[in-house]
C-alpha cells in the first residue's frame, strides 16, 4: 500500500518515512520544513495530510470517503472505519466529502499579496477550481477555505516569483492559466 519514502541522496539509502496513503498527488516541504501532501480518496474522501515520521495513514482500512459500489451494495453500513484516531491511524487535516479531484498543494509565498501571507493553494480536478486555505499553526485543521472557480481540471500550480504570479497547468484545453495579484 502507499508509503512515502525517504531516499538519502549523499548514500543511496532509503526508509519508509510514513505509510497508508491511498493516492497521493502532491506534496511539499513548507517553510517550516513541515510535509503536507494531498491525496485522493475513494468515491469522496480526498485528503490534506501532514505528513510524520513513522505514522500509518489508514488506506486500506479508513477513509472518509467510501468504495464506488457504495449506494448499491452497502446502503445501511459503511465499508472503511471512518474515524482514523480511533482505529490508531494518523487523522487528515482535512476530507473532502463530496471529494474535489484533489491534485496538487502549494504554500502563498509571503510576496505574493498581505492578505494571502500564510494561505495555502490546492488544485482540483472535478470541482476544476483552487482553494485558498489558511491551516492552524499545528497543522491540525483548516481555519479557512475559499474556493476559486477556475472552470477547467487543473493538473498542477507552481509560483513564478519573478512575475509573482500562479501558473496552473489546465488540463482539458492543455493551456496554462495565470494567478496574479
Amino acid at each position: 500500500f502507499g508509503k512515502t519514502i525517504f531516499l538519502n541522496l549523499s548514500n543511496n539509502k532509503f526508509e519508509v518515512f510514513s505509510s497508508g496513503h491511498r493516492n497521493p498527488q502532491g506534496l511539499i516541504l513548507n517553510i517550516d520544513g513541515k510535509i503536507i501532501s494531498t491525496e485522493h480518496g475513494p468515491y469522496g474522501g480526498d485528503e490534506i495530510n501532514h505528513i510524520k515520521k513513522g505514522k500509518n495513514y489508514g488506506w486500506p482500512i479508513s477513509s472518509y470517503g467510501e468504495r464506488y459500489e457504495y449506494k448499491e451494495n452497502y446502503k445501511n453500513e459503511f465499508y472503511y472505519k471512518k474515524n482514523h484516531y480511533l482505529n490508531s491511524f494518523q487523522e487528515p487535516i482535512f476530507s473532502f466529502v463530496p471529494s474535489i479531484g484533489i491534485s496538487q498543494i502549494i504554500q502563498v509565498p509571503d510576496n505574493f499579496h498581505p492578505k494571502w501571507k500564510g494561505n495555502y493553494l490546492v488544485s482540483s480536478l472535478q470541482s476544476k477550481s483552487l482553494y485558498r486555505v489558511k491551516f492552524d499553526k499545528n497543522l491540525t485543521k483548516i481555519i479557512f477555505s475559499e474556493k476559486i472557480f477556475i472552470g477547467e481540471r487543473i493538473r498542477d500550480i507552481i509560483y513564478d516569483d519573478s512575475n509573482r504570479t500562479f501558473l496552473l497547468a489546465l488540463e482539458n484545453s492543455g493551456s496554462v492559466g495565470i494567478l496574479g495579484n
